[in-house]
């Protein structure tokens, strides 16, 4: 659905500035995403997403301790195990090591 006619914005361009771009206000949104002025009949939809966003992450790190940290992400799985079979790596302590578990 488009959030800006004037500027052929539409909602995905809006979530990708959020979730990719970097992007935390509705001001950067529009620079990021080309908005130029118009009729301005976008901008009470742009603030409420950039609203709904901002509380979704929020919410997700404090139900998750917070951002999780970036992990390598391997190239392929390896020869002979299928995708469901391949456990991520455990988690990291507070001292940075990944604890160990009994085998």
């Amino acid at each position: 659905m488009y959030v800006c006619i004037c500027n052929a914005i539409t909602e995905d361009d809006v979530h990708g500035c959020l979730s990719g771009g970097g992007c935390g206000t509705a001001k950067e949104v529009k620079a990021a995403c080309g908005f130029k002025p118009g009729c301005g009949s976008c901008t009470k939809r742009l603030h409420a997403m950039v609203s709904e966003y901002r509380t979704a992450s929020e919410l997700a790190d404090a139900l998750t301790g917070g951002p999780l940290p970036l992990a390598a992400v391997p190239d392929e799985t390896p020869v002979g195990a299928a995708a469901d079979e391949i456990v991520p790596p455990a988690p990291a302590t507070e001292t940075g090591a990944a604890p160990r578990t009994a085998a």
